[in-house]
């Protein structure tokens, strides 16, 4: 039975995909995934600070910047590597363009890595979509990213782990305590105080590693967030509490003393290589560092960046992007504001003040209010969009674009995560050709749908091929379902306009009441939120009698909150 659980879960992680139940669309600010397709203005010092959408170079906030001579610099640790081979989709980079650089050709001179958080999952909230990871409070959206460098996948003896419930967490405490699964948490500061879902951090990337095996030499423990209380050696982040006695802080790159190194209000990075007490509620660090909310402090400097909104105000125009108040008023007339839990990126300058931006282009990458759906199967069909760098691909018969801020990844080989970086890419201006080659046509695709119902994607991943289909949605209100009442005679419904026909043997509700945990039949109704999986073939997506982990559709039924992600 735990096999068949382990089984189960991995499905649910594979084929679930973000929905929000309000609507589409964030006010006509800029359409979802519409891009920016220009670098920052300012040559020497401008800095770009946003996830990694694809490689060959690397692409962040829709510029491709060569990284030829490129410094890569752990934050954390200080390193210093000009290998990108370390570095993958969904991690967030500040990017330093180098002297010389130009716009329509830009040339990173520095790449710095910082992820929000390395540690243990101490709580899952899969209805929430939420994680606790160092006393962090993780949000979950559908464009967050998962990767599995466990060894136990590279030798093909487990399953990778590809969305939240897949992850364990921990369970007891002390030293009783059975530690959860090992994570890294890439993404942006969020407010703590918001209204969408109280997450200290808004994940771009969760990537799933072997737990450390040493407690020395390493930086395998880390919290990275607002500081809400300060002690006289002491800090507090999230809802960890910091112990700074041991420690070795710093402000600026320069050594202070841990006594007053760090007030409220301020970003705090504080890491160790031993493991707190489980769940994580203290932590004596060994060293911590004054971080920022913003990637530069010189006044005028242009500056790009992306991140999730968590407050917003009209008068004045103005919101919050990682914590960084962004004046709107500059924003060309009849610009709408974004709504909090937008993700966004944001172009401008830094103001006097050397804290805030005032913005000149804002654009929604990912709109909080808005219906998305996930893919999974063969592609039929690539064409060249009308716009530069965007394709249409065809997938279980419907048209979704690609643009140069979907984040595309290719893990359809054994060794995807072992490859060179800049000679083996995969990325906007090699996505034809490189899909095209691919020994895999099978691709699991998140994708949004705009207010006038036209998908983009937010994500892109090649897999190994497969005869599998499968959709993840809301089901349409026209036509009206039909179910079935006998085995041999199909319930049919559409998914997004796609057409299924589905045995009522293999209908259940779910995701826990799977057959073969005693699930029990469900009738289909519009509004529900599916899994389904099965062949696809001449415009129809079927599911046949006998039910199994690639033959079946599960009813999650109406969905509860906007942003469903997990399960």
């Amino acid at each position: 039975m735990a096999g068949r659980k382990f089984a189960w879960t991995v499905y649910v992680g594979l084929m679930v995909s973000f929905f929000a139940c309000s609507g589409s669309g964030s006010g006509g600010l800029a359409s979802p995934q519409s891009g920016v397709s220009n670098a920052p203005s300012s040559q020497s010092a401008a800095v770009s600070s946003g996830a990694i959408t694809a490689f060959g170079s690397v692409f962040v906030n829709g510029n491709e910047y060569s990284t030829a001579g490129a410094k890569l610099v752990d934050d954390d640790t200080g390193a210093v590597s000009t290998s990108v081979s370390g570095l993958e989709v969904g991690m967030v980079l500040d990017v330093v363009l180098a002297k010389g650089g130009s716009g329509s050709n830009p040339t990173a001179g520095e790449l710095h890595v910082h992820p929000l958080a390395r540690g243990y999952v101490d709580a899952s909230d899969t209805t929430a979509g939420t994680l606790t990871v160092m006393g962090q409070t993780v949000q979950i959206t559908s464009a967050t990213n998962f990767s599995d460098h466990r060894a136990c996948v590279s030798a093909r003896t487990c399953t990778a782990i590809t969305g939240q419930s897949g992850l364990t967490a921990t369970t007891g405490s002390g030293t009783s305590a059975v530690a959860g699964t090992y994570v890294t948490i890439h993404g942006y500061l969020f407010a703590a105080s918001s209204s969408a879902g109280g997450a200290n951090i808004v994940a771009s990337l969760v990537s799933v590693a072997d737990a450390p095996t040493s407690s020395t030499g390493g930086v395998h423990f880390k919290a990275e967030g607002v500081v809400t209380a300060t002690g006289s050696s002491s800090a507090t982040i999230g809802t960890l509490s910091v112990d700074l006695s041991n420690a070795r802080c710093f402000v600026s790159g320069e050594k202070v003393s841990c006594a007053a190194a760090f007030s409220t209000g301020q970003v705090a990075s504080v890491s160790a290589a031993a493991a707190p007490s489980l769940p994580a509620t203290t932590f004596a660090a060994d060293s911590a560092r004054l971080s920022s909310r913003i990637p530069v402090y010189t006044p005028g400097t242009s500056v790009e960046f992306d991140g999730a909104v968590s407050s917003v105000t009209t008068s004045p125009a103005a919101f919050a992007v990682r914590g960084i108040n962004i004046d709107a008023s500059a924003l060309p007339a009849g610009s709408s504001l974004p709504a909090v839990g937008d993700i966004v990126r944001v172009l401008g300058t830094i103001a006097s003040d050397g804290q805030s931006v005032t913005a000149t282009s804002v654009t929604v990458l990912h709109a909080a209010r808005s219906a998305t759906y996930g893919f999974e199967g063969d592609v039929s069909k690539v064409a060249t969009g009308t716009a530069v760098n965007t394709f249409v691909l065809t997938l279980l018969g419907q048209n979704i674009t690609v643009n140069s801020t979907t984040r595309l990844a290719d893990r359809s080989t054994k060794s995807w995560d072992r490859e060179d970086l800049e000679n083996n890419p995969f990325n906007i201006n090699t996505f034809q050709t490189y899909l095209a080659a691919s020994a895999s046509q099978h691709v699991l695709v998140s994708a949004e749908a705009d207010a006038s119902g036209n998908l983009t994607a937010l994500s892109l991943t090649i897999v190994p091929a497969s005869t599998t289909s499968g959709l993840t949605g809301v089901v349409d209100a026209s036509p009206a379902p039909f179910n079935s009442a006998a085995t041999g005679t199909p319930s049919t419904f559409d998914v997004y306009g796609v057409a299924i026909s589905a045995d009522p043997a293999a209908i259940f509700q779910g995701p826990v009441a799977f057959p073969l945990f005693g699930g029990k039949p469900v009738t289909i109704a519009s509004g529900n939120l599916l899994i389904v999986r099965g062949t696809f073939s001449t415009g129809t997506l079927t599911v046949t009698a006998t039910p199994s982990l690639t033959n079946s559709v599960i009813d999650l039924g109406v969905p509860v909150r906007r942003d469903l992600d997990n399960f």
